[in-house]
């Protein structure tokens, strides 16, 4: 019976594995296009709740307040069923001059909380002044529960450890990048309570300061910006993105301290120049994706070889440096038609992209990626596409674009057209939706994913 259920899988695998995109060169992305709802200012960050029935998003700047006139930020809740706007929430001002507020959104484990970051403040701020903060949000009662302090400017990444089984009464520990003063927040939502009162000074437990040993190409007044987290499946450690330089931090997610740092993939190797930007984990925990907006790439790299060689340091802490050539054992190819890639470069567009027909663009700057909730075998990838290198100038007549990378052959599925600066991007937990999110021009796109995907492995 084992041979006979190996023999299907096998037969299974070799029949998806031969798909072509080609099945879909007839289609546009207007072709899967479910719907377009309008949204605040400046949609940043999104995430599907566990229940999977709504979607939360993070909105910079929000909308002007009938009654003060002021611009106020906002936290916009969507049912995905029905496609329709559930709720709006005002969340405290950060800063005027600056980022206003709102940039990224996770879920405690058992999602029982909304994490929505505000990313800075200054004397004027609402709210925690001179600092980013973190807004609680029941997610029964969809209200806001709490403001949490990270004592850190630039909070942007969210991101919530795994259980740790060795670890008798489970805590809710959430790592909280702060993208301008380098370093993590760490809080403990264990004992969180709905009781009323809105400050949660209680829940911060510490910061976790970052020390690289990598000077950035660019000096941005900030030497590490630590945008991508994620988690080892045991909760032990965190992997922590330096997106100016492009070195990766090992983190110990149980005592809160930098274990090594992974020196920035060389260019001999890479073939180009490439920072880090985001990390996604495959569900078994053996991968991590990584987002490279310097260079129009995405790669990904072996977490259990990158630990094993952790294990076998000497000595761990933030004196401790991995040098480039560990990039060659850890980066694991795409078996592309044309044969092993270590890099997958995306700068294609598609016919019928309105800037760029069937033409590349050395600015495509991939930025958001996620891959599929069913299989693991699909990873989106949100490029920003802009006409100035850094981000510097935003043209809003630019529009962004979201590839389906098939990870199995490196291929590039189907590239669906986004708005002006495609940034939040999720995928529903049944697989079948796709849903991104326009920075420029407040818009939140659905597409069919489903239908791609069974037009494309037919």
């Amino acid at each position: 019976m084992k041979q006979l259920i190996l023999a299907l899988g096998l037969v299974s695998y070799a029949f998806t594995a031969g798909a072509t995109a080609k099945d879909l060169e007839a289609y546009s992305s207007k072709d899967f296009l479910k719907k377009i709802l309008p949204t605040g200012c400046q949609p940043k960050g999104a995430k599907m709740a566990p229940d999977g029935k709504y979607l939360y998003l993070a909105e910079m700047c929000g909308k002007i307040d009938p009654k003060t006139k002021k611009r106020v930020p906002t936290a916009s809740i969507y049912d995905i069923q029905k496609m329709t706007l559930e709720k709006t929430l005002i969340t405290p001002v950060g800063m005027r001059n600056g980022i206003l507020a709102n940039t990224e959104v996770d879920f405690t484990i058992d999602g029982k909380w909304a994490l929505i970051a505000r990313a800075e403040g200054d004397e004027g701020s609402e709210i925690y002044k001179d600092q980013g903060l973190v807004t609680v949000v029941n997610t029964k009662t969809q209200k806001i529960a709490k403001y949490i302090p990270t004592f850190g400017q630039g909070a942007k990444i969210i991101a919530t450890r795994p259980a740790v089984s060795r670890i008798r009464n489970p805590q809710q520990i959430v790592y909280v990048a702060n993208y301008f003063s380098d370093d993590i927040s760490v809080l403990d939502l264990t004992n969180m309570q709905d009781d009323g009162k809105l400050k949660g000074d209680s829940l911060y437990v510490k910061k976790i300061d970052l020390q690289t040993h990598f000077k950035p190409p660019v000096n941005h007044g900030y030497k590490i910006a630590p945008r991508g987290v994620a988690f080892t499946p045991d909760g032990a450690r965190a992997l922590v993105l330096n997106t100016e330089s492009g070195s990766i931090f090992v983190v110990d997610s149980i005592n809160h301290r930098q274990l090594a740092e992974l020196a920035p993939i060389g260019k001999e190797l890479a073939g180009r120049e490439l920072n880090v930007r985001h990390i996604v984990t495959s569900k078994d925990g053996q991968l991590a994706y990584l987002s490279h907006m310097r260079g129009n790439a995405v790669s990904r790299i072996n977490i259990k070889k990158l630990m094993q060689m952790i294990d076998a340091l000497p000595s761990q802490g933030p004196d401790v440096v991995l040098p480039e050539s560990t990039w060659n054992d850890l980066l694991v190819p795409f078996e592309t038609a044309t044969g092993p890639q270590k890099i997958l470069v995306l700068e294609d567009y598609p016919k019928d992209h309105p800037n760029f027909p069937n033409k590349k663009w050395p600015l495509a700057h991939p930025n958001t990626i996620v891959l599929d909730p069913i299989q693991n075998r699909y990873l989106y990838v949100s490029a920003r596409t802009t006409t100035a290198p850094g981000d510097t100038h935003v043209d809003s007549r630019i529009a962004g674009k979201i590839d389906v990378v098939d990870t199995v052959n490196g291929s590039v599925v189907f590239t669906f057209i986004g708005g002006s600066q495609p940034t939040a991007l999720e995928v529903t937990p049944d697989g079948k939706t796709l849903i991104s999110s326009a920075l420029v021009g407040a818009k939140l796109f659905f597409f069919d994913i489903g239908k791609v995907l069974k037009i494309y492995e037919q």
